[in-house]
């Protein structure tokens, strides 16, 4: 089974619920799991790191939301190539902003241009759709599993 680190940014918690769910399912599955709240590039980018799941929500004008922002510079700031991890993208947003889920697409970007392997398509679940988040993320989280 993977080691995976779940990397999770939020603002009001819909991307933390999702992201605990995410955990919670895939040490059901008997992956190795760590939920990071407020992820440092030294407890992700690791040798032992086989995928990482970023769950993000996007903030103000389509930013990266303070608790994943760290994570996110030191990435870009440092540009480590990892392709042999694996990743997916969860991005929360609301599509009456220009800017919807604006975070989850720099986070996808950037896991592009540090060569990781991208599992599946990202998921992006619409506020203005859905008011259940986790009931969208769960199936797509069971498909997406299966790539690893």
């Amino acid at each position: 089974m993977a080691v995976i680190k779940v990397v999770v940014g939020s603002v009001y918690g819909n991307a933390l619920d999702v992201a605990e769910m995410c955990s919670q399912k895939l040490t059901e599955l008997k992956h190795s799991v760590e939920l990071l709240r407020n992820p440092e590039f030294a407890q992700v980018v690791i040798p032992e790191t086989e995928v990482i799941l970023i769950c993000t929500s996007t903030t103000g004008q389509g930013e990266i939301p303070h608790n994943l922002l760290s994570f996110y510079d030191q990435l870009h700031d440092q540009l480590p190539q990892i392709p042999t991890v694996k990743y997916g993208v969860i991005a929360l947003g609301d599509s009456s902003y220009d800017t919807f889920a604006e975070a989850g697409y720099l986070m996808d970007s950037l896991m592009q241009q540090l060569q990781a392997q991208r599992v599946g398509n990202n998921l992006v679940i619409d506020a203005c759709e859905t008011m259940a988040p986790l009931e969208e993320a769960e199936p797509w989280l069971l498909e997406w599993v299966k790539g690893l």
